[in-house]
Formats: structure tokens, sequence, C-alpha cells
């Protein structure tokens, strides 16, 4: 079991323990000296006078004392965090449950789950109203005993009605990735009893579940609440995007990038916010500029295949046929494995691109995917039979008037595999249908009635209600 884990869930009890009060004397010296510890972290030394003159005035104080520990344990010097703990208990006569708290997530970091529980629960003890300690208790035996861990969070149910404890189990279940069962335990409290942390997991929880209509009554409850919290603003956009609510996906990409406050944008935001650009308002540049953006960040490796895969599309809707070209390049690299349907999508590209070039240079283009077909068939033998129709279905359209036979090889070469089929599906005997018919009126053209005719006959077998057959089988 991981300590970070442990401490992860715990400190988002935070938002029930710590009330939002006036800084006080204590608070004040609190946070002076919790910011000199934060600010030479692993240098004690260098410290040590400051700290000790702060416990000289305070060492009858435990909130302070423990305070000191608290901000050593965020600092990693478990020793000192200990000792400062332990002071706090002498001066509380072993009875103070941030004291035991901290005790317990020393025991925690170590990975000592049965000392970290005992802490908790003697803190538990110590303030039977204080939720913390019940979490605490349960984040570190969810894994041993979730009856245990599920049982500690009823018994905090019990002592305080007010708080939202089918949301803390729902954490479990959230940090654990197993986002339907969080979701079915957040639905289980009203979302007005839920924080703000709570809110952005229960939403988020059905992001990564695809339930983006459900989602976005939390989002709504949630910037409701927390206008300018910019993950409520994220997943509006992503929901809305998500649904085809592209021009409302547009307005929360606007708030989250200009209404929010402390965002750090992540490559997911720039990425979707270029989607909502491009969707709401053909704004190619503008979105191919986001798509830039989010590559330049850290991005896993299969996200930045589609990331370069939507700068050219972005590049080819635009009509630069130059820079689509070079990043599709960019993708077949980043790829490293392209499929069938990746070399048909290149021999597309050529295709459409023929259509905006001046006639003289049309066929030069359509032959280049011509070449890219030539090459997947011999790639995915598996995938011929389509890829020679799509093949000859291009030559078909380079010679319209068969007077080179350029769709003849490939329309052969289909109906040879799909003949050969005993169980074609009605997909596969229409493309078969297609072969003949080619072939049919190939031979017509050639003047070669004999082989003309054994085609539309097959043509006729293969589909009785054809009557462009009937006239070349009189």
């Amino acid at each position: 079991m991981k300590a970070i884990k442990y401490l992860f869930i715990g400190a988002l009890m935070l938002v029930f323990s710590v009330p939002a009060v006036a800084q006080d004397e204590d608070q004040a010296t609190i946070n002076a000296i919790t910011k000199v510890i934060k600010e030479n972290r692993g240098g004690f030394d260098a410290i040590k006078d400051q700290v000790k003159d702060v416990y000289k005035k305070n060492k009858k104080n435990p909130k302070v004392l423990t305070a000191i520990g608290v901000a050593f344990k965020e600092v990693k010097d478990t020793a000192n965090a200990r000792e400062y703990a332990n002071l706090a208990l002498k001066v509380a006569k072993n009875h103070y449950a941030p004291a035991r708290i901290l005790l317990g997530d020393i025991e925690a970091i170590a990975d000592n789950a049965g000392p970290a529980a005992s802490q908790y629960q003697m803190a538990i003890d110590d303030d039977p109203k204080n939720p913390e300690g019940y979490f605490k208790y349960a984040s570190v035996y969810r894994k041993v005993s979730p009856r245990l861990a599920v049982a500690k969070l009823d018994e905090l149910a019990k002592q305080r009605p007010d708080i939202a404890v089918n949301a803390m189990k729902a954490r479990f279940w959230f940090d654990d990735k197993e986002f339907d069962k969080a979701i079915e335990a957040y639905k289980m409290d009203p979302l007005a009893k839920l924080d703000r942390g709570d809110l952005t997991n229960f939403a988020t929880a059905h992001y990564f579940t695809g339930k983006h209509a459900d989602g976005l009554p939390i989002v709504e409850e949630g910037i409701k609440r927390f206008p300018r919290h910019a993950p409520f603003n994220r997943l509006g956009m992503f929901f809305n995007y998500e649904l085809g609510n592209h021009e409302k996906a547009l307005d929360f990409a606007n708030r989250l990038f200009t209404a929010s406050d402390s965002l750090k944008a992540s490559w997911m935001d720039h990425f979707y916010h270029g989607l909502c650009l491009q969707g709401a308002r053909n704004d190619y540049d503008g979105a191919i500029d986001k798509f830039k953006t989010a590559l330049g960040m850290e991005v896993p490796a299969t996200n930045r295949i589609s990331l370069i895969q939507s700068i050219y599309q972005a590049y080819s809707a635009k009509g630069d046929f130059d820079n689509a070209i070079k990043f599709y390049n960019d993708y077949l690299t980043a790829k490293g494995n392209p499929t069938a349907n990746d070399y048909n999508s290149l021999a597309r590209m050529y295709t459409k691109h023929a259509d905006e070039v001046p006639e003289a240079e049309k066929e030069q283009w359509l032959m280049k995917a011509d070449a890219t077909y030539g090459e997947a068939i011999a790639k995915f033998p598996a995938n011929a039979e389509y890829l020679n129709i799509l093949r000859a279905r291009l030559n078909a359209g380079i010679d319209a008037d068969m007077s080179r036979g350029l769709a003849k090889p490939y329309y052969e070469a289909a109906a040879n595999i799909l003949a050969a089929k005993a169980d074609r599906s009605a997909a596969e005997t229409t493309r078969l249908v297609e072969c003949y018919r080619y072939l049919g009126w190939y031979y017509n053209e050639k003047a070669d009635k004999a082989t003309c005719q054994s085609y539309w006959r097959k043509v006729k077998e293969l589909d009785p209600a054809n009557t462009e057959a009937d006239q070349f089988l009189q």
C-alpha cells in the first residue's frame, strides 16, 4: 500500500476540518514558522535557532507544536515531525487529535498501516466529531479491509450527519480509478451537500466513463457555486464538445482561459480548445495554433499521435495540401505501425488535392494515390480485396472511357478473391457485382462479345433483378 495514497486522500478532508476564520496570533506564528521550514527543506541546521525560538514561546501550546511537526512532515523530515507531535501530546496529556493524526501520517509514510490506524483511532477517541481521523483510518484500511474502512465511515455518519460520508467512500473509488463505483457512491449524496473537490471528482468520473450528458448537470452546479474554478470550466468545454454543442463548448473554453483562477493549462485544454474553434467556427488556423501549442507540451506518446493527426486533418480541411502531407508523414512516423486505413487516408489526400490543381496536373497526383494503394496491398494482403476495389475505382475515374483498361487488373484481382469466398457477406457480393459489371463493360468496349457476356451472366446470377445485364445477354 502506497503512503502517497493515504496522504493525498487525507488531504482532501481539510475542507471539512479547517474552519474559515480570521487569522489569530497562533495562526500567524504557524504561518511564519511553516514558511521558514518549507523554504529551507533539508537544511534543519540553518533554521534550528528559529524553530527553537518559536518552541520556547509556545512550548505549552499543542496547536503550534503540532503545526511545526506538520511542516516538518511536509518536507519529509519525519524525525522532527515525530518529535513535535510527541511534544504536543505531552502538553495535552496524551489527548490531542491533531497530534495523533500527525503521528498516523508519519506511520502511513512508512507504509505501516496498522500503527497508522491505531494513531487515527486514538484521534477519533480524542475528538469524535472531527472527520479527519475517520477518513484517514479508512484510507489506510481500504486495501487491507474495505469492510473496516466502510464501517469507520459509517461511524462518522452517526457522529456527523451533516457530512457527505458517501462522498468520502466515492473518493476511495475515484482514487483507484473505479469511476463507475465512484459515480454510484456520489449519487447517494445530494449535489448541494458535495464540496468543490467532490463535485470535481464526480464530474471527472463522468468524463472518464463517457457519460457526458450526465456530467453536465454536475458541472452546472459547480459553476453556479464556483464560477472561476478551472476544472468546472474545463469539464464544461469537454462535455459540450463531446455532445456536439460546439458553440457552447467554445464559450467554456474562453471561460477556462480568461475567467479561471490559477489555471495550469494542460495539453488537453489546448487540444479541446482547438477542436472547439474548428467545430464552432471552422477556424482552422486557430485550431492548428492550439494543436501545435499542445504538441509542444508534455504529452503521452499515444496522444501525440492523435495531436499530429488533428493537425494534418485541419490543414487538409483548410486546403493547405503541403502542410497536410508534411504532418501526415509525421503522423505515420509517430505511429510506427500504420494500418491499411492510414494508407487509404493518404491516397484520399492525394485524390482530394488532384481536384484542386490545374487539369494538366491532375493525373500525376491521382497516380500518387494509385501508388499508395499498391504499397498498401503489398503490406496488407489480408485487406487486398477491398484495397484493390479502391484502387480500381480510382483508376476507373482516371480512365473513364476504359481505353487504357487501368482499372481492369484491380477489379480482376478483387473478383478472384471475392469469388473464392464461400461465406460472402451482402456487402461483399455487391462489390463482386461491381467487379463483374466493370469487366463486362470493358470487354464490350473491346468488342469481345463472348467474354463480355460471360461477365454479365455472372452479374445476373448474383443479382437476378439486374436489368442492365439484359441488354448484353439478348
